[in-house]
């Protein structure tokens, strides 16, 4: 099972007395959790439970997986007298919902006050009120260098000084791969429900910068939420052009710039959920991606069921249904030859095709809205 070189590295040579507390954050994400179980077993060599800290930031506006996962994590805290602390800012006591109203629009691309009111701060200040007590305070974050651009430089290690006090954050997978990601959590406590659902990423629900797929499995709860918030705002503006939405970009359609949330969310169900070929379709294809169409035919072999050459061809190129006496193999030869990672992005097109189709989609013009 893959470990943190990283982590190991620094704490053998990183003073710890019994006033060091480590804080790992969770997000409820496939990163966080997996920094928070490989640092664990190697923590616990050096300190006493008590003086590790796993804190997650509510914002009050996550998704119902979210919150799922953070529960399935409280749990397997227990077994190693460990509590999770909860933080929120005071400011905001519902999260979200009041911090948009007390701005009066919705954050963007370009203000993004959301993740510092209600992430950075909240955690600023506990790192705060540890270090003016006394302790020196060591977090682990689980930020990775092949996640994107920006992130390629990331540091094993950062120290962060301000005028009253400072800690040390560590990135224990910040060499890790994405499939060494998925991999670790398939061997261990699972990956986190929110990316079968099919989440790229795990965060508020919903965030300005997801995709439509990700828009597009938004919950009537939450449309009805952010319905009440625009309508809310808009009184603010009913004298100007700007009308403040969720996703706000001029286009053809939407001269002054408001695209209402539901039209948006009715857009990115009506393009994403319904074009897929079937699960065993798209299965056949990494399969034969990963084997070679002539290597895939002959694993039916052992099965006692060979499709001819151009049925095959057809099937694998979703010009036929799979047949069902193949789908159970089909599912064995997934589970035999496709990673953690591979199986993950399949069963997230599976998900989606369970959802049902609505009788009157409200077409709108999305694709001008930096949301692809």
């Amino acid at each position: 099972m893959k470990q943190s070189k990283i982590l190991k590295k620094l704490l053998n040579t990183t003073t710890i007395t019994e006033k060091t507390i480590f804080v790992i954050s969770i997000s409820g994400g496939k990163d966080s959790k997996a920094t928070l179980i490989v640092s664990l077993p190697l923590l616990l060599q050096y300190v006493e439970p008590h003086q590790i800290k796993v804190v997650f930031c509510d914002t009050d506006w996550e998704k119902d997986s979210t919150y799922n996962e953070i529960d399935f994590i409280t749990n397997k805290l227990k077994e190693f007298n460990i509590e999770l602390v909860i933080l929120r800012n005071e400011n905001y006591p519902n999260g979200m919902r009041d911090l948009i109203k007390h701005k009066k629009f919705f954050p963007t691309r370009m203000t993004k006050f959301c993740t510092e009111q209600l992430k950075m701060i909240p955690a600023l200040d506990y790192y705060k009120n540890l270090s003016l007590n006394g302790f020196d305070v060591i977090t682990l974050v689980g930020k990775r260098r092949d996640e994107s651009e920006d992130r390629k430089k990331t540091p094993d290690s950062k120290l962060y000084e301000y005028k009253d006090y400072s800690f040390l954050t560590i990135h224990p997978i910040a060499d890790w791969t994405e499939t060494d990601v998925y991999s670790f959590l398939d061997e261990t406590w699972g990956i986190p429900l929110s990316y079968f659902e099919g989440n790229k990423r795990v965060g508020c629900d919903e965030c300005f910068q997801s995709d439509l797929k990700a828009i597009s499995l938004m919950s009537e709860e939450r449309i009805n939420q952010m319905e009440e918030l625009e309508n809310e705002i808009s009184v603010f503006y009913k004298d100007k052009e700007y009308t403040p939405t969720f996703f706000y970009k001029k286009n053809k359609t939407f001269s002054n710039g408001f695209a209402p949330i539901r039209e948006i969310v009715n857009y990115a169900k009506e393009k994403y959920n319904y074009n897929y070929f079937t699960f065993h379709t798209r299965a056949l294809q990494s399969l034969r991606d990963k084997l070679g169409q002539k290597t895939l035919r002959y694993e039916f072999v052992q099965f006692g069921y060979v499709p001819d050459k151009t049925n095959f061809s057809k099937y694998v190129n979703g010009l036929l249904p799979v047949p069902q006496k193949m789908q159970f193999d089909v599912e064995y030869l997934t589970s035999k030859f496709l990673n953690a990672k591979e199986r993950l992005d399949l069963l997230k097109f599976q998900k989606l095709e369970e959802i049902e189709k609505e009788d009157n989609p409200i077409s709108c013009d999305c694709e001008s809205y930096n949301l692809l």
